[in-house]
């Protein structure tokens, strides 16, 4: 894996000994330390929606039923599991639309059913999901959004480059000093917490909107997202 180290200000603060006879006091000094991993997700989730019109209330949903079911059964065949398809969302509302020119327009009641299901995968089979939804008839597909399946994926490399950053600002640091490294007094490994960034190119994910079978199966590039973690170490030092 390779290990990016960002570029951070590192607050430092050095702690020196009174100079009264007999205190024991050891001079410290406190580090922060910064460094990023570049981590492949490994989950990919992405949301599919059915429409369909009709007369009446059940007449819409039932069609938007059979077309939601269908779907359901397409991605289980591809090998997401049941667990993996949520229900986002059923909505059924009632539009009036008017009909015919502007002086003898009428007006007519009709019924849209919106469905959405939720599906979650592995970031390797989201292009073939996207596939089987959309030539199951999925009016339209969201995503995918990238996940790690370990929520602290990257997370110990991040941090063993975070302590290695802080460990060289240290000795920089105590070598200009005058003084030398002798020890660790304590270590918080997460002053602020850790984050994950997606690429900028990824973090809006766009509506891929599909009418008909793609004529080429469609690849998703799950990219890969930077972990970083601070840490603060306060390190004991002595004349060198």
């Amino acid at each position: 894996m390779h290990v990016r180290i960002a570029t951070a200000v590192v607050a430092m603060s050095l702690l020196c000994a009174p100079a009264a006879l007999g205190d024991t006091t050891t001079p410290a000094l406190s580090v922060n330390g910064s460094g990023s991993v570049m981590v492949m997700p490994d989950v990919a989730s992405l949301t599919a929606n059915v429409t369909r019109t009709a007369l009446t209330s059940s007449a819409a949903l039932g069609a938007a039923n059979r077309r939601v079911d269908a779907i359901v059964g397409a991605v289980r065949a591809v090998g997401v599991p049941a667990a993996g398809i949520q229900t986002d969302l059923v909505d059924v509302s009632r539009r009036t639309i008017g009909i015919g020119p502007h002086k003898h327009r009428h007006f007519v009641r009709r019924f849209i059913a919106t469905e959405s299901l939720s599906i979650t995968t592995t970031a390797a089979m989201a292009g073939q999901v996207i596939d089987a939804a959309v030539h199951a008839g999925a009016d339209s597909i969201n995503g995918p959004s990238f996940s790690f399946s370990d929520p602290s994926a990257g997370m110990v490399a991040a941090t063993n480059a975070a302590l290695a950053d802080a460990r060289r600002r240290a000795d920089a640091a105590t070598a200009t000093l005058g003084y030398k490294v002798t020890g660790v007094q304590s270590v918080n490994l997460d002053p602020s917490s850790g984050s994950v960034f997606p690429p900028a190119a990824a973090s809006t994910p766009a509506p891929v909107v599909r009418k008909a079978p793609a004529p080429t199966p469609t690849t998703v590039h799950p990219g890969a997202q930077e972990v970083d973690a601070t840490v603060t170490v306060i390190f004991t030092i002595a004349p060198g």
